[in-house]
């Protein structure tokens, strides 16, 4: 018989929880933070950090390794200490200071991607206390910099492979569950968010240069002039092709199990809907389209140090996210071949293509959907596209079956405050959490 019962006072974990928000562990901001937090997990969970080898890399990546009876397959339990700032928005409560109220823990990180960590730790913490030994070797690997893309995850990844440790599943966020009252006139279950394709990254810098200048004596053509005509032609042209991929029929598939009627029926239509989404999706939502193509949105400018002088260079800076279909290469190829028209060059600040889609026929894939559907049932399993990334992207590439679903509900109100004001998470889906992972760790053999 596996126990998984959770301790009966939910505010146990709120309170926890509540402490692990008030450190501001704000990305590059300094290592103060990062150690603080450590030593309050250490207070939290002590037997965790009494009986797990524990690993500290650059800059502050935390490698917390649960002897198992085995060490043949290895389980790698991902989750990123940092948080995006807390600038600007209208807070109903101070960003870090972990008020608990209305049912929910409040501050930057109970959604990105604090929960995560402190889920998994309290998870082997409960197990621990109550003498339990895993069958697998166990590693809880947080890292540091996940929100700017920075090297953490490449530490972490680069250790597993100096130690000849091969994972055999790794868990990560990206995805996320939503009830089924969120919809109720769609839904009759719950959904669990599983990213399966991670699209690509590109920061590209497009410059236009003059000989400058006085404002008071124009010169036709400058530097914003051709930009603008550049940002114009992109916005106006359809730049990159729309496809349908596999993931997305495993989306509407998924969105069959998990619909009620008459939207069960009609969603089984795969031939119909593979049709409708690839006319229509655009016109559903930015966020349908942005899973049917590379998007390309130019998010930085600068120009002349004064308004009165005219810029010897102008730059606006583009950001993209690709499809498996658009390499990197044959995108600069592409960009650079535009900016040429209107006198402009090309800088590639950054980029990387998309990562394989997950395969979703392992009996890994089955263990980690068959235990979400146990402990969260009613669940329809909805394997989706991602638009933006994560740090699992990295350990993708030493363990194809990665996946990226953290098991914790949000509302359509919570996934928009991520990154924004009024970031939240409900207790009892810290609670669940919590409890999916001391199943999941009793399962995993």
């Amino acid at each position: 018989m596996i126990d998984f019962n959770l301790k009966n006072d939910e505010m146990f974990y709120a309170k926890q929880f509540s402490e692990i928000i008030k450190f501001p562990t704000v990305t590059r901001s300094g290592s103060e933070n990062f150690a603080a937090m450590r030593e309050k997990y250490k207070e939290l969970c002590p037997l965790v950090w009494k009986n797990c080898e524990f690993t500290l890399l650059p800059e502050d990546v935390v490698i917390l390794k649960w002897k198992g009876k085995s060490s043949d397959k290895p389980l790698v339990l991902m989750g990123h200490q940092d948080v995006v700032p807390a600038v600007g928005g209208d807070w109903k409560y101070p960003p870090f200071s972990g008020v608990i109220e209305d049912g929910k823990i409040w501050g930057r990180g109970t959604g990105d991607d604090k929960n995560s960590v402190y889920i998994t730790m309290r998870a082997a913490e409960e197990l621990m206390e109550e003498g339990f030994v895993p069958e697998q070797d166990i590693y809880l690997s947080y890292s540091d910099s996940e929100e700017q893309f920075g090297d953490g995850v490449v530490n972490a990844k680069n250790w597993y492979l100096e130690h000849n440790i091969q994972p055999n599943l790794v868990i990560d966020e990206g995805g996320a569950m939503a009830r089924a009252s969120v919809a109720e006139k769609y839904l009759e279950k719950n959904i669990a968010l599983l990213g399966c394709l991670e699209k690509g990254y590109a920061d590209i810098k497009f410059i236009a240069r003059s000989a400058g200048g006085h404002s008071s004596t124009p010169k036709k053509n400058n530097p914003f002039e051709r930009i603008a005509k550049l940002i114009t032609y992109c916005t106006k042209h359809k730049l990159f092709k729309r496809k349908v991929t596999k993931t997305m029929m495993l989306t509407i598939k998924g969105l069959a199990d998990g619909a009620k009627k008459p939207y069960k029926g009609l969603l089984k239509q795969t031939w119909l809907i593979k049709a409708l989404i690839k006319c229509i999706g655009p016109k559903i939502s930015n966020m349908v389209d942005a899973m049917l193509k590379t998007t390309m949105v130019f998010t930085q400018s600068s120009g002349s140090a004064a308004p009165n002088v005219l810029p010897q260079e102008a730059y606006v800076i583009a950001n993209l996210r690709l499809m498996p279909w658009d390499k990197k290469e044959d995108v600069i190829e592409k960009l650079t071949k535009i900016a040429a028209k209107f006198e402009c060059e090309v800088e590639v600040i950054s980029a990387r293509d998309a990562n394989p889609e997950i395969d979703t026929t392992t009996e890994q894939f089955k263990l980690y959907t068959d235990a979400l559907k146990e402990i969260f049932k009613p669940m329809a399993i909805v394997p989706y596209v991602m638009t933006g990334g994560t740090d699992c992207r990295v350990m993708q590439t030493i363990c194809p079956n990665a996946f990226r679903c953290e098991p914790c509900y949000f509302d359509f109100k919570q996934l928009a405050a991520m990154h924004a004001a009024n970031e939240s998470i409900d207790i009892d889906s810290i609670c669940g959490g919590v409890k999916f992972f001391k199943y999941f760790m009793q399962i995993y053999k």
